[in-house]
Order: C-alpha cells, then sequence, then structure tokens
C-alpha cells in the first residue's frame, strides 16, 4: 500500500481520499460532460438519428443515460462512502489476483480509446487545417502535441481536468445550443420531429449502440465520485451522464438531419461553423481523452504498485501514441467491441457485494486478508460474459439488450452463489 505522502502525487488511488481533498458535486458533473463532448458521441448521435428517426432517437437517448444514470448513481455512492478508486474497491469482491484480471481488461480497454481517440484527433485536424488555411502537414505531428497536452493534463490528475472544464465545458456546451438553433433556423420543427429514418440501424441496435457509448461509467463512476463531498454530491455529478449526454447526443443528430450528413465536420461545414468546430474538436477530445489516460494510469498503478503514476502514465501514453501513429487502431475496434461484453457484470457484482454482502463495510485493514480470488464472482463474471455473448449475436436473450441480460445475470447468480460458496 502506498504511503499517504505518496497519494499526494497519485490522486489516491491506492488509499482513501482525505476530506479535505473533496469538492462540489457539480464541478464532478462538468467533467463528466466535458467527456462526453466528443467525436465519437457526436457521430453516435447523428448515425442513430438518420436511422431510427428523431423522436425514436430522443427516446432512445433519454431513456438510456436514464438507465444508465440510475446505476451510475448507484457506484457513485459507493465511491463516496468507501473514498476508493474503483479498481481498490474490485479486490473486495473479486479478489486480489481477479481484481488485477478484470483492470487488464478495463485498462487495455481505456488505453484503446485512448489510442483511437488520438489517430481520429491528428486525422481531423489535419483535415480542418486543410480546409481552414490549406495546410497539409503529415497527422502525426498532431498527434504527438496532442497526446503531449492530454497526458499533462492526466498527469496532473482530476483537479487539472476540472480546471479545463471549468473553462471548456461551460463554452461548448453554449456552442452546442447555439448549434441546435442554428440547424433549426428556417427548418419546421414538426419536419424534423416527423423524421421516420432510413432504417440503417434498426431500434434494437441503436439501442445497443447508445449503450456502449457509456458502457464503462458506471464502472468508473468511483474514479470521480470519491472526490464528492458528499452522497448528494456524489448524485449530483450524475447529472452530467443524465442531462449532459442527451444534449451532446441531440446536438449530432439534430443537425444531421438539417445538413443530410453524419460526419461532424461535414455537418459543421454546412452550417457555417468551420472554426467553432475546430475549437470543439480541440476541446472535447483534450477533456475526453485525459480522463481516458487519467482511468488508464488508476488501473495499472493497482497492477504495477511499485511503479509510480507518473510512470505508468507515460509509458501507456507512449503505447497509445506509437499505436496511433501506426495506424493499427483500426484493427483494434473490434477488440473494443468485444471488450463490452466483459466489462457490464463488474458493476453488477460490485454493487451487489458492497450493498447486500459486505454491508457497506469496505475496510482497507482488511486488504491484505483477501483471497487471491473469489469463486462466487469469478463465476458470476464469466456466465454473466457468456450470456451477454449470446445475446449480442443473436443467439439467446432474456430482455433482448444484452447489457441488461449480463447484470441481471451477473447480480443474481452472485448473490446465490455467496450464499452456497463460503
Amino acid at each position: 500500500m502506498s504511503t499517504e505522502a505518496e497519494q499526494g502525487n497519485d490522486d489516491y488511488s491506492r488509499t482513501k481520499v482525505p476530506e479535505e481533498k473533496t469538492v462540489h458535486g457539480l464541478r464532478i458533473a462538468g467533467i463528466i460532460v466535458g467527456i462526453g463532448i466528443t467525436l465519437p458521441v457526436l457521430f453516435l448521435g447523428a448515425e442513430v438519428t438518420q436511422s431510427v428517426g428523431m423522436s425514436t432517437a430522443i427516446w432512445i437517448f433519454v431513456g438510456v443515460c436514464l438507465v444508465l444514470s440510475v446505476l451510475c448513481g448507484i457506484t457513485a455512492v459507493i465511491g463516496n462512502r468507501t473514498r476508493l478508486s474503483t479498481y481498490m474497491l474490485l479486490h473486495f469482491p473479486f479478489g486480489k489476483m481477479g481484481a488485477k484480471l478484470i483492470n487488464v481488461i478495463v485498462g487495455v480497454t481505456l488505453l484503446g480509446w485512448y489510442a483511437v481517440t488520438i489517430e481520429i484527433f491528428g486525422t481531423s485536424l489535419n483535415d480542418a487545417f486543410t480546409q481552414l488555411l490549406g495546410w497539409n502537414f503529415p497527422a502525426w505531428i498532431s498527434i504527438l502535441i496532442g497526446s503531449a497536452l492530454m497526458t499533462l493534463t492526466a498527469l496532473y490528475g482530476i483537479k487539472a481536468m476540472e480546471k479545463l472544464s471549468n473553462i471548456s465545458v461551460p463554452l461548448l456546451l453554449i456552442f452546442m445550443v447555439f448549434v441546435l438553433f442554428t440547424s433549426l433556423g428556417g427548418n419546421e420543427w414538426d419536419v424534423i420531429i416527423a423524421f421516420e429514418g432510413s432504417g440503417g440501424i434498426g431500434i434494437r441496435e441503436a439501442i445497443s449502440a447508445v449503450v456502449g457509448m457509456a458502457i464503462l461509467t458506471p464502472v468508473l463512476m468511483p474514479d470521480y465520485s470519491r472526490f464528492a463531498r458528499t452522497d448528494k454530491d456524489s448524485l449530483l455529478a450524475v447529472l452530467g451522464l443524465a442531462i449532459g449526454f442527451p444534449i451532446v447526443l441531440l446536438a449530432g443528430g439534430i443537425p444531421s438531419l438539417t445538413t443530410g450528413e453524419i460526419d461532424i465536420m461535414k455537418i459543421m461545414i454546412g452550417l457555417s461553423l468551420t472554426l467553432p468546430a475546430l475549437l470543439i474538436l480541440i476541446f472535447s477530445t483534450w477533456t475526453t481523452n485525459s480522463a481516458n489516460l487519467y482511468s488508464t494510469v488508476l488501473t495499472f498503478s493497482t497492477i504495477f504498485t511499485k511503479q509510480g503514476n507518473w510512470r505508468i502514465g507515460l509509458v501507456a501514453s507512449a503505447i497509445g501514441t506509437i499505436l496511433a501513429i501506426a495506424g493499427v487502431t483500426g484493427y483494434f475496434i473490434d477488440f473494443l467491441n468485444i471488450s463490452s461484453i466483459f466489462i457490464p457484470p463488474v458493476s453488477a457484482i460490485f454493487i451487489a457485494d458492497f450493498f447486500f454482502v459486505k454491508k457497506q463495510n469496505y475496510d482497507l485493514k482488511d486488504f491484505d486478508s483477501l483471497p487471491n480470488f473469489d469463486l462466487a464472482a469469478g463465476i458470476s463474471w464469466i456466465v454473466a460474459c457468456i450470456v451477454a455473448y449470446l445475446g449480442a449475436y443473436d443467439y439467446m436473450t432474456l430482455t433482448t439488450i444484452s447489457f441488461f441480460d449480463s447484470f441481471l445475470v451477473a447480480f443474481i447468480l452472485y448473490l446465490i452463489l455467496k450464499k452456497i460458496i463460503k
């Protein structure tokens, strides 16, 4: 375990957050919103809206985000009451080695998204400068510059992301609203609502896609809510997902109907907003990818316990940047999609363990006596992953949505097995 002095430099990744380091919940909500204002989310909003129509898309965006917000509210309270990061919490239900296995999967997934986002950032930035100034320089230059800025922000931790969000999030939200009004100018709202969609993807696939967009949020929420002052503050932080994410999705969806485009840069060009779109690209990607790397560092810090967080962050950033420059992240997307099958049961198991098995008693004094593997958690996770896989590929389904299937199976089976296995 790290000493208290060491924690001043690594955001208390392996010990409790002191009371004097906590902040108001709305500040954390700002970070969550900042994570949502990014190119992939805007693109997803456009694609879903084009496929299923405006009215159905609104129900999907709001409904999915509210359901995930309920789960996030529960895990946020766990983070607030324990003051521990997600990756320390996982040790209690899964055991020491079991938690390391889960952390590897989560860490590699986060690192993959970091690399993918950096690559998209470099390519899009190059395209924007070509459009605006006629400059055509190699994308790897943008990748290196962007990765350096994001790495510095992540290594300074949640305080640095909070300061960045305090500047970028209000401006970006204002711009999102401006984009909505601009795209609606001269267009009848009734006509937009009546758009039925092209049928590119079905409603079930659209729901799964929106769920997949925020699939890690309930699991990672304690990383942020452990800095909340009270339970109320931790729940306020969830507003970033419940309110912020649907707005961002609609900000990608509505303009796509008025311009006929899905690519966010083409949408902005069609609305004569190329320069503001460039600012969105920089600030949103900066905030989001700093959070990706921050969570990656927290994950691997519980595996490489003898390494400082700054060293883990630099190595992770270097690997992600090399992958982005090499262009191999395009092949990594398939792995990320498969990884989403393994993530939902994790939150179900540690929610069940915290509230119903351990009765909200997670004490670091018991850490050394934890087993290497918890059989009940391991079996529940494996079975739930199998159910999620079968549901994702239409072999079988319980609720028609694989996310809910795997969550329910993991939650119920874990409680049953804890009664049987001693």
